[in-house]
This record gives C-alpha cells, sequence and structure tokens, in this order.
C-alpha cells in the first residue's frame, strides 16, 4: 500500500470518527421541543411527594416560588433513558403539578424520578410530551426546587407526613 493510499484512509478514518462525535448526543442528551414545557400563564403549583405510606402534597401560590420552579424546569435539557433496565425506577416518583388558580385542572405534571436512570416526564393535559428531561444536572435541580418549596412554608408546616 502507498504512502498516499495510507494516508487517504487516515484521513477518511478520523474524519468518519470526528462526523460521529459530532452529532452523536452528549451522554443521551438531544434537542426539546420548541418552547417552554411548563407555560408561563399557570399560577400555581402542587409538590406531590412520597411518604413510607401514601404520599402527601403541597400547594404553592406564591408567583415567585412558581416562577422560578417553571424556569428551573425549563432549563433542563432534554433526555433519553438508555436502553438499559432501571431497577431503581419502582422507587416512586417526586411530582410538580402547574395549574392555573381558576381552574384546579392540572395542566402540566413533572414527573421526576430520582432512582436508576434519573429522568423528569413532562405531561401536558395528560400526555407525555417526549423527550424526557434529565442530564448531568437533574438531580440538582431538584434539589433546588424542592429547597424552594419547602422554603416557602413557615417551618411550622414543614414536619412532613404529621
Amino acid at each position: 500500500m502507498t504512502t498516499v493510499r495510507l494516508r487517504h484512509r487516515l484521513a477518511v478514518a478520523v474524519l468518519g470518527v470526528v462526523v460521529l462525535v459530532g452529532v452523536a448526543p452528549v451522554a443521551g442528551a438531544t434537542a426539546k421541543p420548541v418552547g417552554d414545557l411548563v407555560p408561563t400563564n399557570l399560577n400555581e403549583l402542587r409538590w406531590t411527594y412520597p411518604l413510607p405510606v401514601g404520599s402527601g402534597s403541597l400547594t404553592v401560590r406564591n408567583a415567585t416560588v412558581v416562577n422560578k420552579v417553571r424556569a428551573l424546569i425549563n432549563g433542563l435539557p432534554a433526555w433519553h433513558k438508555p436502553n438499559e433496565i432501571c431497577p431503581a425506577d419502582v422507587r416512586r416518583p417526586y411530582i410538580v403539578s402547574f395549574l392555573s388558580r381558576t381552574s384546579p385542572v392540572v395542566v402540566t405534571k413533572v414527573v421526576f424520578q430520582l432512582g436508576g436512570c434519573p429522568s423528569a416526564q413532562v405531561y401536558q393535559h395528560g400526555h407525555a410530551i417526549t423527550p424526557t428531561l434529565g442530564g448531568p444536572t437533574l438531580t440538582s435541580t431538584f434539589n433546588k426546587i424542592a429547597t424552594l418549596i419547602i422554603r416557602s412554608f413557615p417551618a411550622s408546616m414543614t414536619h412532613f407526613g404529621s
């Protein structure tokens, strides 16, 4: 094999790797649907959290908290769960539901599954929106959301399950 052919094959191989790496999703990240997944016209949220038996919930009407939680969720990148079994996904999820004060109907619901393959599934009017949200910042973003919600209540009300 001549030097020219060897260089040509090497160049084609390197170019192929660069192209593959350039278009491949980074750790499952993909493009989100256009627009915010949690609309701005929703001014109330309900946080549902698992308890040893059943679940509890808190309703937040503080516009500042609702807007910050909405921004944190809308800032999460799209994420495809890996094609593998995630046995810890059987953990009960945390749910943040958004609704309008004028209607008791949940418009947007975000289900945080923090075990196994962590992700956040968004539902609008009961229909799952694909892809799911996630990425390397999912857990820290969820912790910020939980902290915002919990701190919006007086200390006497944060005894969950009582």
